[in-house]
């Protein structure tokens, strides 16, 4: 079963000071928390003048607990007019306190409370794993990782330019001041990077310098003789820097390109985004609605860490869009997710009861009949943040959000690339091979067209011919929430719901037939009538193997000399080639948080997933798994993309 997060307990000791009864420790000291967050880790690695001028800065830290460094750091990087332009605040918290809780703390300092009120809106979930949260118009970015630090380091990919080692005292939490929490964080350093924390423990100091940083005694906060400061004896890598390309052409501008468009565009780059249509999202992600909801699995197992974060990501980014004046028709009214057959009900309340999945409940089919008003077949999930959108819509937000950036070119298919070695620029020609554009950095996100490219014709990849028919909002009285499982239903949307989606096996009728009988099956008591009024739309649905996309670097195609790789950094890449590909049926999912994993993998940011769900989704997965047996690779090309 996936694991729990504990949410931290509100509380107080004698002098008011937020306090943990769990490790019998105060949050921060008595002396003060705002003044130690400045003392300690600001002027302890020497902050602000070490951000200044620089485009991008990074920190680690040890112990969100109420956010009170992350404030005070935001508040003093917002006032400095020589900071640079991002920067990545990446912090550990086994126990989260929950949103309600939070915003009881941070009223408390008023100081902070534009900030505050921007951390607890977008304060997430407590799930475990990786949460990123874009903030101050995208300035600040804070990833949260849940969990305990020994699992959730090991998962961070970054660069720290400085360690803010906090959390409660070494007597009353000595793992988090362990040997092995200190070598992941000597891992995510550079030889510049500098790390600051409150206690002067000689277990810690020693620790520290034994795992490869340099740190020595200085003046503590308050009450505190002293405190520990330094950097880096010896470092395991060299700063990471972004790419000076900052041009890319993007071919597909379906949800996939336009999702990574904005993401690029919002780092400061330059988009050319081609498409063969004469509009964005005219093709798979054309339909007028769709659903989104997280997968489930007993074992949390990556299809369900990823599409919890990618819905997150994306219920997120309709906000921020909603804020910059770019409303993007949408409905969170939840989803029901009804069971297939018996057995699988079972199975449905045994994983809800448990309570491991937030948000999640299980409806028996009466249930869903006293909360919904219609009787489904069978009881199933609920999803209270279950969701409809319209993805053309989303996709012309998208490219509205940074317009000045993105130059769309319509009617213009691409189908062949060339790599000019000597300029360093890939070249995109047509059908008539003239030449329509020319980049440093290409992405595909064409879909299943990817494997038409020479580069791209090993991909594992292939189309799902899918039908998904409409019919009139009135047509049926059903609930405002999507209904899903063998078919699925959507909210309505200017007039009309969109039901589906049945395979396609070479007539229209013939498969809106077959969606209106899931429709029934899901639905017995609705009265849907043989011969209402549906209108059709074929689509092409890009799978992938293992049903995850494939996003990142493009491996070089296979040859009988290929290097027998063990680990994803040691295939070979094409150079300045990427994919953001296979969404399969979960494009509203993925486009938002693939887009941010691929823009941060390439300007060099913290990546906002772990990495084991970035290998989960590297294209070279399925080449790596047959040259780790010595055989020669041969792309699977048939499958499905049911769930």
């Amino acid at each position: 079963m996936p694991a729990r997060i504990t949410p931290a307990r509100l509380a107080f000791n004698e002098h008011g000071i937020p306090f943990s009864n769990e490790f019998d420790d105060a949050y921060h000291s008595p002396d003060g928390g705002i003044g130690q967050a400045e003392h300690v880790f600001l002027n302890g690695n020497d902050l602000p003048a070490r951000w200044q001028g620089r485009d991008m800065f990074t920190i680690v830290e040890t112990g969100f607990g109420q956010g009170l460094n992350f404030l005070v750091t935001w508040a003093a990087w917002r006032a400095d007019p020589a900071a640079g332009r991002r920067l990545h605040f990446a912090s550990v918290e086994r126990h989260p306190f929950g949103r309600d809780d939070l915003a009881a703390l941070l009223a408390r300092l008023p100081q902070f409370g534009e900030l505050a009120a921007q951390l607890v809106e977008r304060w997430p979930d407590l799930t475990p794993g990786f949460h990123r949260l874009a903030l101050d118009e995208g300035r600040i970015t804070l990833t949260l990782l849940f969990g305990d630090a020994l699992d959730v380091l090991p998962e961070l990919d970054a660069c720290a330019d400085a360690i803010y080692l906090d959390g409660f005292s070494p007597a009353k939490n000595p793992e988090l001041w362990s040997p092995e929490v200190f070598r992941q964080l000597w891992r995510l350093s550079h030889p510049g990077t500098t790390l600051a924390t409150y206690t002067a423990a000689g277990t810690v100091r020693r620790s520290l310098n034994e795992c490869g940083f340099a740190v020595e005694r200085a003046k503590g906060y308050g009450s505190k003789w002293h405190m520990l400061r330094g950097g880096v004896a010896r470092a395991p890598r060299q700063a990471r820097s972004a790419s000076t390309a900052r041009h890319a052409l993007i071919v597909g501008a379906g949800l996939a390109g336009c999702a990574t468009a904005e993401r690029l565009a919002a780092r400061g780059w330059c988009i050319d985004l081609v498409d063969s249509a004469p509009a964005p999202a005219t093709q798979s992600s054309g339909n007028p609605a769709g659903l989104m909801h997280a997968y489930v699995s007993q074992d949390d197992n990556l299809l369900s860490r990823l599409s919890r974060a990618g819905n997150a990501a994306t219920l997120a980014k309709l906000a921020e869009l909603a804020g910059a004046g770019l409303t993007v028709p949408h409905g969170v009214d939840g989803i029901l997710q009804v069971a297939r057959d018996d057995a699988q009900e079972a199975l449905q309340r045994k994983i809800a009861e448990a309570g491991t999945c937030h948000g999640l409940q299980f409806w028996s089919a009466d249930d869903a009949r006293s909360r919904l008003g219609l009787r489904p077949a069978r009881g199933g999930w609920w999803f209270e943040r279950g969701a409809w959108i319209n993805p053309p819509a989303y996709c012309a937000a998208l490219l509205a959000r940074h317009a000045d950036r993105i130059r769309f070119r319509p009617d213009t298919p691409i189908v062949r690339l060339a790599r000019d070695e000597a300029t360093q620029q890939w070249q995109a020609f047509d059908a008539q091979d003239r030449l329509v554009g020319t980049a440093p950095v290409v992405i595909l996100a064409n879909a299943s067209a990817a494997r038409a490219l020479a580069q791209g014709s090993e991909l594992p990849l292939w189309s799902v011919a899918r039908v998904a028919s409409r019919l009139a909002a009135d047509a049926l009285p059903l609930p405002a929430a999507g209904i899903a499982g063998a078919g699925y239903v959507t909210g309505a949307h200017a007039g009309e719901r969109v039901i589906g989606a049945a395979a396609y096996g070479g007539d229209l009728a013939a498969a809106g037939d077959d969606n209106r009988k899931a429709l029934m099956a899901l639905l017995p008591d609705a009265g849907l009538a043989d011969d209402i009024a549906l209108t059709h739309r074929l689509c092409q649905r890009p799978a992938s193997p293992d049903r995850l996309p494939l996003v990142g670097a493009l491996p070089e195609r296979w040859h009988a000399g290929y290097p027998r790789c063990h680990q994803p950094q040691q295939i070979p890449r094409q150079p300045g080639l990427y994919g953001v590909l296979g969404f399969g049926a979960r494009g509203l999912s993925w486009a938002t948080l693939m887009g941010e994993l691929l823009a941060s993998q390439l300007d060099g940011e913290p990546l906002p997933l772990e990495k084991s769900l970035v290998r989960a989704v590297d294209p070279a997965r399925f080449l790596l798994r047959a040259l780790r047996r010595g055989e020669a690779y041969q792309p699977p090309l048939s499958g499905s993309d049911d769930d």
